[in-house]
């Protein structure tokens, strides 16, 4: 955390300087955005590869790097490709439908793209529940703790709920005056603010949708929430955006409502899945043969030496 603050910090120095050529630097503009983003993240990378190096009890090293397990690579392979085509799927499919607002109108996309900023001061809050429960649930998860696992996913559920609809209340209220920092134009205000009406009820459902995306992730069902995303993201937001948006004429409002309606849609099905339990009762059964295995090989030697000292007294 303190890291990227600090390069976020950097940033907006570097941004700072090469766009109005303050503290020595040239003005050069968007040019000069680039070369300080390219700048910040390559620091970044090298001071999270140093810690990540020196985070453990010995030193990571070259030859650690190895692969030495392949069936743990497996492993990883088969939990990770299913995150991979989730966010791949996200990012597709909102620039398909970034291309949508396009088609609509210069006030449409840019309505949409100040809106993105300011949702991200309750999404990205919730974001965080969201991740900091998924290392809860995974650290239940690994040590055998299924019932807390399970009711972590909800406890997290009603803060982050709580969280983010007072902050999209809060933004609502405060909407048009944080927009006119990016803009005049009494339509794209217009917009913003209906738009900003929405966004509580968005946001509680994206809630919904991370919360238990988050666990399902943390118990190793990385599959269910691709297949949901690929249904939702291109059924729901993508092909119902088209449809009323475009086809219908119904606008960016129409857009906004099936994007909603996906969230939701991931969300509830998600809420589904983690109240079946099927990841944590298959670990729990599995881990409930093992323990009776092992109790029966322990077992085995036990009666063998009960036999042997019962025969030796017969003999005697």
């Amino acid at each position: 955390m303190l890291t990227a603050v600090g390069i976020n910090l950097l940033h907006v120095m570097l941004n700072y300087g090469f766009i109005f050529g303050a503290f020595g630097f040239p003005r050069l503009g968007l040019q000069g955005v680039a070369i300080s983003t390219f700048s910040c993240r390559t620091i970044m990378m090298l001071v999270l590869a140093y810690m990540f190096m020196h985070a453990f009890e010995r030193k990571v090293g070259i030859a650690d790097i190895r692969l030495r397990s392949p069936k743990l690579f497996k492993e990883v392979l088969r939990i990770g490709w299913p995150l991979g085509v989730n966010s791949s799927c996200w990012m597709l499919s909102q620039m398909v439908i970034f291309m949508f607002l396009a088609v609509m109108g210069a006030k449409e996309l840019a309505t949409r793209t100040y809106l993105n900023t300011l949702e991200s001061f309750c999404f990205m809050l919730g974001l965080a529940i969201a991740m900091g429960v998924q290392i809860k649930i995974a650290h239940l998860f690994g040590s055998k703790q299924w019932k807390d696992a399970y009711a972590s996913a909800y406890k997290a559920l009603g803060v982050g709920l709580v969280i983010v609809t007072v902050n999209a209340a809060a933004l609502a209220l405060t909407g048009r005056w944080f927009l006119g920092f990016f803009t005049k134009d009494p339509e794209i205000l217009r917009m913003g603010v209906s738009l900003l009406a929405l966004n509580i009820v968005l946001q509680p459902g994206k809630m919904l949708n991370m919360g238990f995306g988050s666990g399902l992730n943390a118990v190793g069902d990385t599959r269910f929430p691709m297949m949901t995303a690929l249904f939702s993201m291109w059924g729901v937001a993508t092909g119902l955006s088209y449809y009323f948006g475009l086809h219908l004429g119904w606008g960016l409002v129409a857009v906004y409502v099936c994007m909603i309606a996906d969230e939701y849609v991931r969300g509830a099905l998600a809420f589904l899945r983690w109240r079946q339990r099927k990841h944590l009762t298959r670990a729990e059964q599995r881990d409930l043969r093992q323990q009776s295995a092992a109790d029966g090989a322990a077992a085995q030697p036990a009666g063998a030496a009960n036999a042997a000292a019962t025969a030796t007294g017969a003999r005697a």
